[in-house]
C-alpha cells in the first residue's frame, strides 16, 4: 500500500473524529467518556497511519537520494572509486586497501573533518557518503529540517550578526524637512561547536564478511538517527550553557493558557496573532507541537464561532498537516501538557539558526573489540543552535 492510500485512509479516521466532536458541540457540550475512548483510539490509529506514511516517505526520499548519488558517481568515476575503496575500509579496514585505494580516499583533506588528528580517520568518510548521512541525520532531527542550517569548515566561533527593525516605517518628508536619524541596532548571536557522538555501533565480523549485508545502508540508519535524536533534544530545549540554545528556551512569550491540563483554539489563535506579521507570514512560518499535544488539539473540532476545521490534515507526499492554514511539526522532545510547561510554538523558524562545524566524522574501531570477533563504528558531529530574533517565535505556556 502506497502513501497516497495510507493518506486517503487516514483522512477517513479524521472524518470520523470531527463527526464526534461536531456531534457533540451540536449539542453544546463536550465528548462524554464514550466518545472520548471512540476518539482516542480512531486518533491512535491515524498516528499510527501517520507514522507508517512518514516511514514510507523516508524509505521513498532515501531511493530517490541514493540514485541521484549513484547517478552522480556514474557521471564521476574518481567518485566511484572512491566509494568502493570506502565500502572495502568499512568490511575489512586500512590494511586491506592498495596504494591507490587509500589515495582515493585521502584526497578529501582532513581539514574539516578532526581538527589536528589526522590519525583518528575522519578523512576516511568519502564525500557521497558523508552527504548521505548527513542527509538522514536531518530528516530524522525535526528542528533541524525547518532550522536555517549554516555549514562551516572549522568550528571556531561564529558570530552571527542580527537586527529587528520591525518597529520603524517610512514617513511622509514635507518640504525643506530634514529626515529624522533612526539608526539600525545590531547585536551578534555567537555560535560555537559542541561534539555529539552517535555512540558506538557494533558489527560483527561474520556479517561483515557477508556480501549480502548492506553495510552502507546499515550505519547510515543507526548513525544518523543516534546523532539526529540527540542534536534534536539539544535543538529543542538545549539552555544554551556548555550546549546549543533550544529553540523552546529561547522563544518569547506569546499566550498563557487558562488551564494547565488543556489547550482551546482560541488561545491557538492568540499565539499566532501574538507574532509579528512579517514573521506570522513569511515562508517558514508555522506551529510545533508533541504528538499528545496535537492529539488534544485535535480534539477541539469546530469552533464555536466559526464553521470551519481548524485542523486539515494533508493529503499528499511531503505536505504537512495544517493548523490555521500553517503547517505542523511533530516534535516529541517538546514538553506535554502540564504546569507552566510550553507546550506550542508559533513563528519564522528559519530564524532558527543550526550551525554545523566541519560535517559529520566518522571511524572505524577495529582493535577495540577484537576479542569478540565485532568491528566497532561511531560518528561525531560539531553543532550549535541559536535563535536570531527571539520575536519571531513564540511560546504558548501552560497555566
Amino acid at each position: 500500500m502506497n502513501s497516497k492510500q495510507l493518506r486517503e485512509q487516514r483522512a477517513a479516521l479524521i472524518e470520523r473524529m470531527d463527526a464526534l466532536v461536531s456531534s457533540a458541540q451540536a449539542e453544546g457540550r463536550t465528548l462524554n467518556s464514550e466518545e472520548s475512548v471512540s476518539f482516542d483510539k480512531i486518533d491512535a490509529e491515524a498516528i499510527e497511519l501517520r507514522n507508517n506514511i512518514e516511514r514510507i516517505e523516508k524509505v521513498e526520499a532515501a531511493k530517490k537520494e541514493i540514485a541521484a548519488k549513484q547517478e552522480e558517481r556514474a557521471a564521476a568515476p574518481q567518485k566511484v572509486e572512491s566509494r568502493a575503496a570506502f565500502a572495502k575500509y568499512l568490511r575489512s579496514g586500512m590494511g586491506a586497501l592498495n596504494a591507490e585505494e587509500r589515495h582515493a580516499l585521502e584526497l578529501r583533506g582532513t581539514d574539516t573533518q578532526i581538527v589536528g588528528t589526522d590519525s583518528l580517520g575522519g578523512y576516511l568518510v568519502p564525500e557521497d557518503f558523508s552527504n548521505i548521512l548527513d542527509v538522514a541525520s536531518k530528516f530524522t532531527g525535526v528542528v533541524e529540517q525547518v532550522a536555517q542550517v549554516i555549514n562551516t569548515n572549522s568550528g571556531a566561533l561564529l558570530p552571527y550578526p542580527t537586527v529587528d527593525d520591525t518597529s520603524v516605517s517610512g514617513a511622509i518628508l514635507s518640504e525643506a524637512t530634514a529626515p529624522a536619524v533612526s539608526d539600525m541596532t545590531f547585536s551578534a548571536v555567537n555560535l560555537n561547536a559542541y561534539n555529539y557522538s552517535s555512540g558506538i555501533v557494533k558489527v560483527s565480523r561474520q556479517l561483515l564478511q557477508d556480501g549480502a549485508f548492506n553495510l552502507d545502508a546499515f550505519l547510515v540508519d543507526a548513525l544518523g538517527g543516534r546523532i539526529a535524536r540527540g542534536t534534536n533534544a539539544s535543538f529543542t530545549t538545549g539552555t544554551g550553557s556548555s550546549q546549543p540554545k533550544g529553540v523552546v528556551v529561547g522563544s518569547a512569550a506569546g499566550k498563557t493558557a487558562a488551564s494547565a491540563t488543556a489547550i482551546t483554539a482560541a488561545e491557538l489563535l492568540d499565539l499566532m496573532y501574538s507574532v509579528d506579521p512579517s514573521y506570522r507570514n513569511a515562508a517558514g512560518a508555522g506551529f510545533m507541537m508533541k504528538d499528545s499535544t496535537l492529539a488534544a488539539v485535535r480534539k477541539l473540532g469546530l469552533g464555536s464561532a466559526n464553521d470551519f476545521p481548524i485542523f486539515v490534515p494533508a493529503m499528499n507526499p511531503g505536505e504537512k498537516d495544517m493548523l490555521y492554514g500553517k503547517p505542523i511539526h511533530i516534535n516529541n522532545d517538546m514538553a506535554a501538557i502540564a504546569t507552566t510547561n510550553k507546550t506550542v510554538l508559533f513563528g519564522d523558524f528559519s530564524k532558527f539558526v543550526v550551525r554545523v562545524a566541519g560535517g559529520l566524522q566518522f571511524l572505524r574501531l577495529d582493535e577495540r573489540f577484537a576479542d569478540a570477533l565485532v568491528v566497532g563504528y561511531i560518528a561525531y558531529k560539531r553543532v550549535d543552535s541559536n535563535i536570531l530574533q527571539a520575536n519571531a517565535i513564540k511560546h504558548l505556556v501552560q497555566a
